[in-house]
């Protein structure tokens, strides 16, 4: 997230730090980076030690989740992995607030301009592990009467200074999320337990890193035994060539763009400030409605 969160306050997010993971800590500093977790930098006598993450309870990233997927991602037998770090005490995640948090090293780098080449290879091998114990399975967290969801809140008052805007956009294309959801639910029959294998969830481009001459891919709390799909949209979306599914491709588009229009919308039609995170958030939820999906132009 770009802002800082309201309910958690650097001195906490310290404390936590020192009590979990490095007692030495002396500082944080919160980063205007990623989308949907909050992110510090930890200094240690000032220099950066850590990266730590505060990700929100949501319906897709539960404490409990959360813990299986950094668990399994540090117990992953691939060379591209930027883990999470065990606390003092075995686990991964601690609670900091309202909020689950976990800490990776600091990882001195940057995200590539675009795409890495390899990415096809790296995923292929992700793709080929034995799974570890704690990764938890996919399930989808499309509600098949999300349209009657948002006709629901459209009657409720939506708030300034962004909602009118964003009900307006859902009211233009209320129809098509009707049968974006009806096509989700035909789609999500495809899917078999037993051909899921372990999949990062988002490993596009801002979940890249260039560091030491090598690239590595982080951000692991999307984790999940899932159809290969899951993680191939991706490169599907990029315009590589390689052997997929096209209805699974398309189940996960409708997922990601489902979630994100219900947790957009909910988030405008109630109280804001008009914030840089407000404005992505109404721009997140403008892409979603109108870009074109997998398989259309």
């Amino acid at each position: 997230m770009l802002e800082p969160p309201p309910d958690v306050s650097d001195d906490d997010v310290l404390d936590v730090v020192r009590r979990c993971w490095e007692p030495r800590a002396d500082d944080v500093e919160h980063l205007p980076v990623g989308w949907g977790a909050h992110h510090w930098r930890v200094d240690v006598a000032g220099e950066p030690t850590l990266f730590a993450t505060l990700d929100p309870d949501l319906p897709r990233h539960t404490a409990e989740s959360l813990e299986g997927a950094y668990a399994a991602a540090a117990a992953l037998d691939v060379d591209f992995v930027w883990p999470s770090l065990p606390s003092h005490d075995g686990r991964f995640t601690v609670p900091c607030g309202p909020r689950t948090a976990s800490v990776t090293r600091w990882l001195e780098g940057a995200r590539p301009a675009q795409s890495v080449a390899e990415l096809p290879e790296m995923l292929s091998r992700l793709h080929a592990v034995t799974p570890p114990p704690t990764a938890p399975a996919w399930s989808s967290e499309i509600d098949p009467g999300l349209g009657g969801h948002l006709r629901d809140l459209l009657q409720r008052p939506w708030s300034e200074p962004l909602g009118p805007a964003a009900r307006e956009l859902v009211v233009t294309h209320l129809a098509r999320v009707g049968a974006w959801t009806r096509e989700h639910a035909r789609l999500l029959a495809r899917a078999d337990p037993a051909t899921y294998v372990v999949t990062h969830g988002e490993p596009h481009v801002r979940n890249q890193w260039v560091a030491d001459g090598r690239t590595w891919l982080v951000d692991w709390e999307s984790l999940k035994l899932a159809p290969r799909e899951r993680d191939l949209a991706t490169l599907v979306h990029e315009g590589r060539d390689v052997d997929h599914d096209p209805g699974l491709v398309r189940l996960f588009d409708l997922e990601w763009r489902l979630s994100e229009i219900w947790s957009f919308a909910q988030w405008l039609q109630g109280p804001h400030t008009g914030d840089t995170d407000d404005h992505t958030a109404l721009g997140g939820l403008t892409e979603e409605l109108t870009r074109p999906h997998f398989g259309e132009r």
